[in-house]
């Protein structure tokens, strides 16, 4: 099976501003996706697409090819199903094709070739499937905890499950953002990461963190020194 890896790494964040390159342990976020993406040995191709001339050039120092963003898929209301389509264009011009693309966000950094190679291996043995998404089970912020307020009147999400202890609550699952695997075929017909025929790759709760707010910042730095430990 022929994958692209895409990396997709905006230049702009309101969050957290130049996300993509701020440091963590001595290198930049969007390296640990680079890494990850290289130590995999099921991708075909690994590319960055980014419209930030900065971004870029760090990714060519950490020898990843670069697909430069069209700017008008850059801004903050800009859909990522965009900047995959974008990427296959460039490929498909070039008479590039691939099977299946993989999405390797660099705000959720915390996975390893690993993880990527199983993911694969999973669409791979699943013909029936369109897509793996990597999941991590709910843990603490269970739907059973929480409450939509309708004219100031609390609505349990889950009102059956309202006074359960955590035990018995239903196992659900999140996304946690590592991997977003999809057969082209699938991606260009429903125009989207989330097919309506996918399985998971699950992953361990743990690790789960994904870089949108400052708190998520110092998460990552503490996570990331018992990570390291733990794959090396």
């Amino acid at each position: 099976m022929k994958v692209l890896a895409i990396i997709p790494a905006r230049g702009g964040s309101k969050g957290v501003p130049r996300k993509n390159i701020m440091k963590f342990d001595g290198k930049p976020l969007l390296a640990y996706a680079i890494e990850a993406g290289m130590e995999s040995k099921k991708i075909s191709k690994l590319v960055v697409n980014t419209e930030d001339k900065e971004i870029a050039k760090i990714a060519r120092n950490f020898n990843c090819e670069v697909v430069m963003r069209n700017s008008k898929i850059a801004g903050d209301q800009s859909q990522i199903i965009d900047t995959v389509l974008q990427t296959l264009d460039y490929f498909e011009d070039k008479n590039q094709y691939f099977e299946a693309i993989i999405l390797l966000q660099p705000t959720a950094p915390l996975r390893k070739g690993e993880d990527i190679d199983n993911a694969i291996g999973l669409l791979q043995s699943n013909s029936k499937t369109d897509a793996v998404i990597s999941m991590v089970k709910v843990e603490d912020h269970h739907p059973a905890r929480m409450y939509k307020i309708q004219n100031g009147i609390l609505d349990n999400l889950m009102p059956e499950y309202e006074t359960q202890n955590r035990q018995e609550l239903p196992e659900l699952y999140l996304r946690n953002g590592c991997i977003y695997l999809v057969r082209t075929s699938a991606l260009k017909k429903e125009q989207s990461l989330m097919p309506e025929k996918k399985i998971p790759y699950i992953m361990d709760s743990k690790w789960a963190v994904n870089i949108d707010t400052e708190i998520d910042v110092i998460v990552l730095e503490q996570l990331l020194k018992k990570w390291k430990k733990q794959v090396s």
